[in-house]
């Protein structure tokens, strides 16, 4: 990291360079080089930061983000416009102690490949086709049955369309892939059945596991597969609305502009709750501060103070948000731990793990842009597609014909250069003011 940094540096005349951080801000290029386990999860932080904006832009504070690629599906809560963040997260079954957003992957994306097991039941990934061979439409050699195969073979992606580099999909290639499944496992029908259930999983993971009410939440899609699922999650996850942003294959790179520069300082102070702790949040609002200084931060600073807490005994904390007042960290546990289990244990000790100061400037962009730059709108038409386990003709629609205060219904499919979205019969999106489609679930 430190080499590809400087190098990088060194090519561009006068930069100024901030780096994605897993914690959902952007750091400055020494800090990333000297520290970059704090990069872990720094593509997906950006995708859920943006994801925060389109919701906050669509009339939403509170929203799941779903970001569905082409190797993996990544889920987070978002609570008040803000992505929740953790500093308990793994990769890969390991775990690591840096300040992340709270993502929960799966493998689950448009690569992924549909395979029987050794009890005869039919699963999907987390093994994935690549993007070399790809999958079998792509028509470059793959043979096993994709989730982008089923789509393919079921309408849901127009095989006249160019895609990028040249690409048309080859539909009898992906109905040829997914003939080598038995027919007991439903063809294209059952392989996104199948997919669509480990997706549920971890969107559950996430929001009823936790006590979430998802009727109090809605769907953000993105990624180049997301909106293709989304409304038929949301619906079985019991999520308010879906909101498609303008240009949901690149919201990642949209989070970037608008994350915040952020630095977190920390201390360990192992404490009763009843111990004086303010010499010791004043040193760590000043070295937050003097950080950010040191990266070319100008302008107003915002400071936040977090303290992981926990009952006498525990082997895990809560992460509090401490106002600047002298608030009751006790009395924060309890609410904290009645929130997240359930109950409050108020006869139980309370003591202090670690303090934190969060340290916030001023992003690139303070919002989402309203002015998105479309593709040449393609004349309507329409095709018979697969949903639900029937054949229905579907509207196909161009994102780019779409304005303020239109209204598609389904069945139908608006498609787009960086992906589709999928409206079953009976559901009906409505093009926001900042361009975002909006699906209003029942």
């Amino acid at each position: 990291m430190r080499r590809y940094l400087a190098n990088l540096t060194e090519r561009l005349p006068d930069p100024t360079i901030t780096v994605m951080t897993s914690g959902g801000g952007t750091a400055g290029v020494d800090h990333a080089a000297a520290a970059p386990v704090h990069t872990l999860l720094s593509g997906p932080a950006a995708g859920v930061v943006a994801a925060g904006a389109v919701a906050r832009s669509a009339g939403f504070d509170d929203a799941i983000a779903f970001d569905m690629g082409g190797t993996s599906s990544d889920v987070c809560l978002i609570r008040g416009g803000v992505p929740e963040v953790s500093t308990s997260s793994r990769i890969a079954g390991l775990p690591f102690r840096t300040p992340a957003v709270g993502i929960h992957s799966v493998g689950a994306g448009g690569g992924s490949i549909a395979w029987i097991d050794a009890g005869g039941a039919l699963r999907v990934g987390p093994r994935s086709a690549g993007a070399d061979p790809g999958p079998a439409c792509y028509g470059r050699g793959g043979e096993d049955p994709t989730v982008t195969d089923a789509h393919s073979a079921l309408g849901h992606l127009d095989p006249n369309r160019e895609l990028g580099g040249g690409l048309r999909l080859d539909v009898d290639a992906a109905q040829r892939a997914l003939d080598t499944l038995p027919a007991s496992a439903g063809g294209a029908h059952g392989v996104l059945t199948v997919v669509r259930a480990t997706m549920a999983r971890a969107l559950r993971t996430v929001s009823t596991e936790r006590g979430i009410d998802p009727s109090r939440l809605a769907m953000v899609a993105y990624g180049g597969a997301g909106p293709l699922h989304a409304t038929a999650l949301a619906g079985e996850l019991g999520c308010t609305a879906v909101v498609v942003p303008p240009a949901p294959g690149v919201l990642s790179a949209l989070g970037l502009l608008l994350a915040k520069p952020r630095f977190e300082a920390s201390r360990t102070v192992m404490a009763d709750v009843g111990t004086d702790l303010s010499a010791a949040w004043e040193e760590l609002t000043e070295a937050a501060r003097a950080e950010l200084s040191s990266q070319g931060v100008a302008g107003e600073v915002s400071i936040s103070r977090v303290a992981d807490a926990r009952y006498a005994g525990q082997s895990h904390e809560l992460r509090i948000t401490v106002d600047d007042g002298g608030a009751d960290l006790a009395e924060l546990l309890h609410a904290a731990h009645e929130e997240a289990y359930g109950y409050a244990m108020r006869d139980e000790r309370v003591d202090v793990v670690t303090l934190r100061v969060v340290a916030t400037a001023a992003p690139i962009l303070a919002e989402p842009p309203g002015d998105w730059e479309q593709e040449e709108p393609a004349e309507e038409r329409s095709r018979d597609i697969g949903v639900a386990g029937e054949t229905v003709d579907a509207r196909v629609v161009s994102r780019a014909a779409l304005h303020p205060g239109d209204e598609v219904h389904g069945p139908a499919l608006i498609e787009q250069s960086d992906t589709t979205t999928l409206l079953a019969p009976d559901e009906r999106a409505v093009v926001d003011d900042a361009l975002n489609l909006v699906v209003h679930l029942s």
